[in-house]
């Protein structure tokens, strides 16, 4: 028998908040509950005990001043609020803080001329304390089809909200409703986000399992939304509030059996009906029925329940195989029974004629075979592995067969382990589905054996790996050696370039010998590129990168491409109070002093030049130890003006008619 318990069943924080809240006020004097304190007659009863007593109204109590009232984590109207006070009674609000916040927002809506709508159970404690807020005057839709039947002016304004407990997807479908009716909404998410992680998950369960048990109240709102939703994935559903009410007739040892409970459920009584169902797999385990035993009586010396057998595979098919046990029907395997794997493909795991080690579930069923078991072999032997591993806090491993809510599932000789995503790598993963059918190394962080739940983790073990894949790859790199990488990520001020295992930061500044505004400009994230290691920082675990080498660097040759004289081109690149800087080609700037761009007097340089402009300059000084060039534009207009001249002159020697005028 495997039994799964739900993480999140038992109390929710409110009402654990509140029933602390009476516990801790157990002191000897009078002490009451505005209401049951939760839906839990057995919680409730015990307290009446200790002398809490829960009540309905203030007039029926005529020592109540000398004792406190707790309000329940349901909340109250506000008109209760104002009655205690105005008798002096001593209180202790114990309200959910979620609904105390649905108090606040129906207050204020209320008040400010909005028409109150609650989504929830109209009979429910806390919707009717959320009414309470807004003079009992809103309206409370339970159902999709009091929704569609909704009819008040188009020109009122709703403010809906919605009891914590109820179903979201209830809720979304009034709000569609009301928004295509054509009301202007305001509408607040007020479902606990607990109730749906509850919820969620007892559906996920339901799904895996045989039978299903939902413990609590069974006035509890949320407790039968929990048994609604379980029985609607598995038929086989159990709603129960005591551990007596289990009818034990309806398990068999080889269930896989789910366990939920609601909000209002204690946690004691929980562990109660585990040892109830433990006790019997164990009773199980070592008794025969007075069925079995006849069937044992029956065929004495031949195949027996319970058996451990060899047999041989003789038919090989999509959902069973057939063994051959040397007795009078075929063994049969059903899917289910050769691997807790969902997605196993029988075809590839046997072939017929392979021997197989098998287990005896039945004998003579209704179509006269013998049904078997392949994974009930295993399954002993993978808790026995699980245990000794978490012991020992060694790394074992399995294969990756199903993604779920919050994570993955690792099948270890039939044991199913969860790996939350959290434990599956040092960073959010988005797409778990990555880890489909892989086989993935693990430590088991959490083991109870009892309850069924085995918890690992993948991220130890990926963290040494990655320290160790560090530590070698630090001892592998020199200064000025190049690398390749991949762009990981790009900011404002550079990029972290993947190394194989390190990260290294590719500076802006070092991402060209020209002037960059942006890597984005350069480079791409998953982009392979060549880089230079300017600098390592091993005991800081810091890598400095460049794409710029000696051998491109723009300054080579300069004394011939730039020297004194020579005439150039290049756009204006940055103007500044003395000058314009001009980009010759990437990495090489030149200098146009304000005094050199005009042979007329220049006030400003921008009543001259603008970024951007492509301009025509001769270079008047180069020094390449301070990697400066002054260039000049006027000493090009002062050359043009003298060539005019020229001409000019030996024009009018050639004209033979002095009085003619040269243009």
């Amino acid at each position: 028998m495997e039994i799964i318990v739900a993480s999140t069943a038992g109390f929710c924080f409110g009402v654990h908040r509140a029933v602390d809240s009476v516990y801790q006020n157990i002191n000897g004097k009078p002490l009451y509950t505005y209401g049951p304190i939760i839906h839990n007659q057995q919680v409730v009863e015990e307290l009446e005990k200790k002398g809490v007593r829960p009540i309905k109204n203030f007039d029926d109590i005529s020592n109540l001043s000398k004792g406190i009232i707790i309000i329940r984590s349901h909340g109250v109207g506000e008109n209760i609020y104002t009655m205690m006070e105005s008798r002096g009674l001593s209180y202790i609000d114990s309200t959910c803080p979620y609904v105390k916040r649905i108090h606040h927002i129906v207050q204020r809506y209320f008040q400010e001329g909005y028409q109150i709508v609650i989504v929830g159970d109209p009979h429910h404690p806390e919707v009717q304390g959320i009414n309470g807020w807004n003079n009992d005057e809103g309206v409370v839709l339970q159902t999709i089809e009091e929704a569609e039947k909704f009819n008040l002016p188009i020109s009122k304004q709703l403010c809906i909200v919605a009891q914590t407990t109820y179903k979201p997807q209830v809720y979304e479908e009034i709000v569609t409703i009301l928004e295509n009716k054509g009301y202007e909404l305001k509408r607040f998410h007020t479902i606990c986000n607990a109730t749906e992680v509850r919820q969620e998950e007892a559906a996920r369960i339901a799904k895996e399992v045989d039978k299903m048990i939902v413990i609590g109240g069974k006035h509890s709102s949320n407790t039968k939304k929990l048994y609604e939703i379980c029985k609607e994935w598995c038929e086989k559903t159990y709603y129960i509030e005591t551990p007596q009410e289990l009818e034990l007739n309806l398990f068999q040892p080889n269930d896989r059996i789910g366990i939920t409970a609601g909000a209002s459920t204690p946690k004691k009584i929980i562990e109660e009906v585990i040892n109830v169902m433990s006790d019997m797999h164990n009773n199980q385990e070592t008794q025969m029925s007075f069925e079995e035993l006849l069937e044992e009586s029956l065929n004495q010396g031949q195949i027996r329940s319970r058996q451990v057998l060899t047999g041989t595979v003789i038919d090989v098919g999509e959902n069973e195989v057939v063994v051959n046990l040397g007795y009078k029907s075929d063994g049969i395997i059903t899917k289910s029974e050769f691997s807790s794997n969902p997605h196993v493909e029988l075809t590839k795991e046997v072939q017929p004629g392979d021997e197989i080690e098998v287990y005896v579930l039945k004998v003579n069923d209704q179509e006269g075979q013998v049904l078997l078991s392949k994974k009930r072999l295993a399954f002993q032997k993978g808790w026995d592995t699980i245990q000794e591993a978490y012991e020992a806090k060694t790394v074992i491993k399995g294969k990756i067969v199903d993604v779920v809510r919050g994570g993955v599932i690792a099948l270890v000789e039939e044991i199913r382990v969860f790996i939350p995503a959290s434990q599956l790598a040092d960073h959010y993963i988005n797409d778990l589905t990555q880890f489909l059918n892989i086989e993935l190394e693990f430590k088991i962080i959490e083991f109870d054996r009892r309850r069924r739940k085995v918890v690992g983790s993948h991220k130890e073990i990926m963290a040494k790996e990655k320290a160790a894949q560090k530590e070698k790859l630090f001892n592998s790199l020199e200064v000025d050696s190049q690398v390749k990488g991949t762009v990981k990520r790009l900011t404002d001020f550079g990029a972290f370039v993947d190394l194989g295992g390190i990260d290294g930061l590719l500076h802006i500044s070092e991402l060209s010998w020209g002037h960059v505004k942006h890597p984005k400009k350069v480079l791409v994230e998953g982009q392979e590129i060549t880089v230079r290691i300017l600098e390592i920082d091993k005991e800081n675990e810091k890598i400095s990168l460049s794409l710029k080498t000696p051998e491109n660097n723009p300054w080579n040759n300069a004394d011939t491409k730039y020297a004194p004289g020579t005439v150039i081109e290049g756009n204006v690149v940055r103007i500044v109070s003395f000058g314009a800087f001009v980009e010759l080609e990437p990495g090489v700037d030149g200098l146009i002093h304000i005094s050199q761009i005009a042979k007329k007097h220049v006030e400003k340089v921008e009543d001259e030049l603008k970024v951007g402009q492509f301009v025509t300059a001769q270079i008047i000084d180069l020094n390449i130890d301070e990697k400066r060039i002054s260039l000049s534009m006027k000493a090009l207009e002062e050359d043009s003006e003298e060539v005019v001249q020229e001409v000019v002159e030996k024009a009018q020697e050639s004209v033979a008619d002095e009085d003619q005028t040269i243009e």
